[in-house]
C-alpha cells in the first residue's frame, strides 16, 4: 500500500505565477495511471487559459471561482466539479474573498502544467 502525506510534497508555482500548486500524487510517488494535484489560490489570483493533452477533472473543495472552458465562463463554488476535455482551453480566477481550494485529476501519472495560451486571459 502506498500512502502519500500531502504536506511532504513540494509546493510549486502554478500557471498564475504564485506558489499555489502541489503535485501530490504522480509517477514520482508510485502512481501508475493518474496524477492528482491540490491547489490553493489567493483571492483574485488568476490561472490563465491553457490546455492539456488529456482530460482534466477539477473538484472545488472550498471557495468560489469564475471558470472559463472553451470560451464559456461560469461561476463555481465548493461541491462542484468541472470536466475539461483534452486540448480544451480553460482557466479560472478566484472570485471569492477566501482561499480557493481545488483538486485536479488527470489520467496520466506524468501530467505536467498546461500549455499557456494567453497570459492576460480569463
Amino acid at each position: 500500500m502506498l500512502i502519500v502525506n500531502h504536506r511532504d510534497r513540494p509546493i510549486i508555482h502554478s500557471a498564475s505565477g504564485h506558489p499555489s500548486l502541489s503535485m501530490v500524487v504522480n509517477h514520482e510517488v508510485g502512481a501508475r495511471a493518474m496524477s492528482i494535484w491540490t491547489t490553493f489560490h489567493e483571492p483574485g489570483e488568476v490561472v490563465p487559459l491553457h490546455t492539456h493533452e488529456y482530460e482534466e477533472i477539477i473538484i472545488i473543495l472550498d471557495g468560489e471561482a469564475t471558470v472559463t472552458v472553451a470560451g464559456e465562463s461560469v461561476a463555481v463554488h465548493a461541491d462542484m466539479s468541472i470536466i475539461i476535455p483534452p486540448g480544451t482551453p480553460h482557466g479560472y480566477r478566484n472570485s471569492g474573498d477566501g482561499i480557493l481550494r481545488m483538486i485536479a485529476c488527470f489520467p496520466d501519472p506524468d501530467a505536467v502544467l498546461g500549455k499557456r495560451l494567453d497570459p492576460q486571459s480569463v
